[in-house]
């Protein structure tokens, strides 16, 4: 008996006067990755799947992956289908008319990757932001979760409204420290995609948006996506302050001007407060136009000094006060002459 290799495409084996032909293996395993989460599912077309009269598939983890051939008058295939996470070892076999086998190998592994979150869409598009920055030679703005909340908040309260409400929202959501702060937020809309390299692109496209996110005048901010609606906020000034705002307690105070001569409550009054002690980084000032008085807001806690810039035309001017913000104090204070 003899027996002798022909070619390396297989093997004939002569036994006596028959002839056998042995199975033709691939060069290499192929590898397959399949995502749990994706929304894919891999199709593989080997050349042999054409001229196949057979195929035979084998997988050594049904569990872990359903592997079938299927076919039509347009296309044969292979498809592969995730089940659980895991590895397995596919082996298909074509057989051939001329009764020549055609072998294929593959290593599949499933995997389950992180779920991606509204949050995780906003970070990829804040990243691509920083980015855009950088070609410009314009330092990174610091991510801020408040602030990513507060996007939030505007793309659910008031939608893609062209920066109709913004101010609106800001006081719905900070309340009273929006206007302790006077908060002026910038910010970047758009509406159409939940891609979040449709949004960056169409940000960069557009000369005002762009001029926005490249400001240097902004430090900190953050995006987010709702349903096929982004918002960009951008904060001028540092993150730990509009991070901490639920620390601050705000009330609201009415400041009404009085003549005691006339008896009459004034408007036209102009006035000035700031916390006691710390003049130079809290004087503010306001102006009271009508008789009703002007709405100011200050720290529970602190003690303030209120007094008149410039009375009423023919007025003298009112005497200042001292007060100590309580929770449970006035809601108004009266500035008299």
């Amino acid at each position: 008996m003899r027996a002798w290799k022909k070619g390396l495409a297989g093997m004939i084996v002569m036994i006596g006067c028959g002839l056998i032909f042995a199975d033709t293996v691939s060069a290499k395993t192929k590898n397959i990755k399949i995502d749990l989460r994706g929304e894919m599912t891999p199709v593989e077309r080997p050349i042999a799947l054409e001229k196949a009269k057979k195929v035979k598939i084998v997988c050594s983890n049904k569990s872990v992956v359903a592997v079938r051939y299927k076919k039509d008058r347009k296309d044969k295939r292979i498809v592969f289908t995730g089940k659980k996470k895991g590895t397995a070892k596919v082996t298909v076999i074509c057989t051939l008319k001329s009764r020549k086998k055609k072998t294929y190998k593959y290593r599949v592994q499933v995997i389950k990757s992180k779920e991606v979150t509204a949050k995780d869409k906003g970070k990829k598009a804040f990243k691509i932001q920083n980015q855009y920055r950088k070609e410009k030679g314009v330092a990174a703005l610091e991510w801020s979760d408040e602030l990513y909340e507060f996007c939030l908040y505007r793309l659910k309260t008031s939608g893609f409204d062209r920066h109709e409400n913004l101010v609106k929202d800001e006081n719905g959501y900070f309340g009273n420290y929006a206007r302790f702060k006077h908060l002026l937020l910038g910010e970047n809309l758009y509406s159409g995609s939940e891609l979040t390299k449709t949004a960056m692109k169409a940000w960069k496209k557009s000369p005002g948006h762009y001029r926005n996110l490249l400001s240097s005048d902004y430090v900190c901010g953050a995006i987010a996506c709702y349903k096929t609606m982004w918002c960009a906020i951008f904060y001028d000034k540092d993150k730990s302050e509009i991070e901490n705002w639920r620390d601050y307690h705000i009330k609201e105070i009415t400041v009404k001007r009085y003549d005691s001569q006339s008896g009459i409550y004034l408007s036209n009054s102009t006035i000035s407060y700031y916390e006691e002690g710390n003049r130079e980084v809290t004087l503010e000032a306001a102006k009271i136009t009508e008789a009703s008085g002007k709405k100011i807001y200050l720290e529970i806690g602190k003690t303030y000094v209120i007094y008149e810039r410039k009375a009423p035309d023919g007025y003298e001017k009112a005497e200042r006060i001292i007060i100590t913000v309580t929770e449970d104090g006035l809601d108004e204070i009266v500035l008299k002459s």
